[in-house]
This record gives structure tokens, C-alpha cells and sequence, in this order.
């Protein structure tokens, strides 16, 4: 079964649905909303949808505060461990998309080994499995990546991971000389700074746009259209769809 649903911009103490069962809540994480609460944290994404709901919640993975996009929830610990198995199983299939800075040459948008302007071997769709260092140990870490649209100076990116390493998208795509548009982490700090001047874009431009994972025995599929943050600056940015 397929779902789909548009991005709602964060409304007080109201978290889109984009689906719910007697166990599992599906959100439309809204950007800027921690998913869960602690030191200096006012509000999150579990506060809210357990007010919302009625009833406990209890997240089954993470998105970064302003990563937006899909996320699985449970009303109970136990659905927690059970659906938190299946992503140890390599039954539940992330995708994001990310608009990046760095951009392809026109000859070579149509082919799939495209090369960058700015990283002469990196082609247009591929893996990265750099490792990730976490409490200063390198972790495994893999990723795939399709280059959607672009122009010259910008390129927006689906992103698969096949592990979910902190910061991995940030990470690998900056890794590859494609960090993404207002990330103050990993990415290009002057590059940041010049485009909120020019266009006035800030907000980190990732989110998790597709989701597939087995719900009573069925095979579902969840997709959401882009972000009204990055669907704004695609189009500002003159970005084309070419693949």
C-alpha cells in the first residue's frame, strides 16, 4: 500500500499524521522540533504528539531537530523494540533528499558517470562508506546517492542509508565535496553565510521524503513532498530536473 502526504508548516501543539494503528504513529516531522525532550529543550516532537494522541509515545529512531520529514513512533515500549527490530533486520528503507552545495556540468547531467565541476570524480549516483566516528570510535557507515536536479552551482541528492550513524547524510555528501545547504555542523560555513544574504536561505535543506517498512504483513510505502523550506529554495536557486 502507498501513502502520500504534503508538508504542513508547525502549527501549536498539532503534528502531521501520516499515519496511525492501535501501535505505530507515522509523522511528518515538522523542522526545528527536537525529537525528544531534555536539558534546555522546551518542547518535542514526543510531548506533543503524546498530547495530541492521548496516549505515550516512544520513538523508534531520530531525526536531527532540523532534519523534517518521516518518522516512526510507538504507543508502547514493546511496539518500540519490535519495530526498532526490523531496521536491525534491514526491513525498513530510509530515503532523503538533500539540496547541496556543488554542481554537475552540462555535458555531463545525462550520463551516469557524471563528473562534478568542483570534484572531478564524483559521479552522479553512487556508495559511500566512510566510516563514522562516534565517542571517538569509526563505525561502519553506507550510503547511496542519485543526483536528482541540479545547476551548475547547486545539486539536490536522494539519499539511501543503509545505516543510521549520527549525522551520516551530513557527513558522507560534505565528504564527497556536496555539503548540504545549512547544515553549521559539517557543511560550508562562508558558502552558508553568502546564500542567506543573497536568498535568504537558511534552514538546514534535508529531509526523509521516503519510507517503506512491513506493517501486519504488508509491505507499505510512505512519501512526502518536499518541505516548503526547500522546495522555496529549489525553485529560488533555478535548480532542473535532469534525472
Amino acid at each position: 500500500m502507498r501513502h502520500t502526504a504534503s508538508q504542513h508548516s508547525i502549527v501549536k501543539k498539532n503534528i502531521p499524521i501520516v499515519y496511525e494503528d492501535e501501535t505505530l504513529c507515522i509523522v511528518n516531522k515538522p523542522y526545528g522540533i527536537p525529537v525528544q525532550g531534555g536539558a534546555h529543550i522546551a518542547v518535542c516532537l514526543t510531548e506533543l504528539l503524546s498530547s495530541q494522541l492521548g496516549t505515550a509515545i516512544y520513538p523508534v529512531h531520530r531525526l536531527d531537530k532540523e532534519t523534517s520529514g518521516l518518522l516512526i513512533t510507538a504507543k508502547s515500549p514493546e511496539a518500540a523494540r519490535t519495530c526498532r527490530t526490523l531496521f536491525d533486520t534491514k526491513a525498513v528503507e530510509k530515503e532523503y533528499t538533500a539540496l547541496c552545495f556543488g554542481g554537475f556540468s552540462d555535458a555531463a547531467k545525462n550520463t551516469a558517470a557524471a563528473v562534478s565541476a568542483s570534484k572531478p570524480q564524483v559521479p552522479a549516483s553512487g556508495v559511500i562508506n566512510t566510516p563514522i566516528i562516534e565517542n571517538g570510535v569509526a563505525k561502519p557507515a553506507l550510503s547511496t546517492y542519485r543526483l536528482l536536479a541540479g545547476t551548475e552551482s547547486y545539486s539536490l541528492f536522494s539519499v539511501r542509508i543503509q545505516s543510521g550513524r549520527m549525522h551520516q547524510i551530513r557527513i558522507h555528501l560534505a565528504g564527497i565535496g556536496f555539503p548540504i545547504i545549512g547544515d553549521d555542523k559539517h557543511g560550508n560555513f562562508p558558502l552558508n553565510k553568502q546564500l542567506w544574504k543573497t536568498q535568504r536561505i537558511k534552514k538546514l535543506q534535508l529531509c526523509a521524503t521516503r519510507l517503506r517498512l512491513p506493517i501486519h504483513g504488508k509491505n507499505s510505502l510512505f512519501t512526502l513532498s518536499l518541505p516548503d523550506h526547500i522546495q522555496t529554495a529549489v525553485d529560488s536557486l533555478g535548480l532542473q530536473t535532469f534525472c
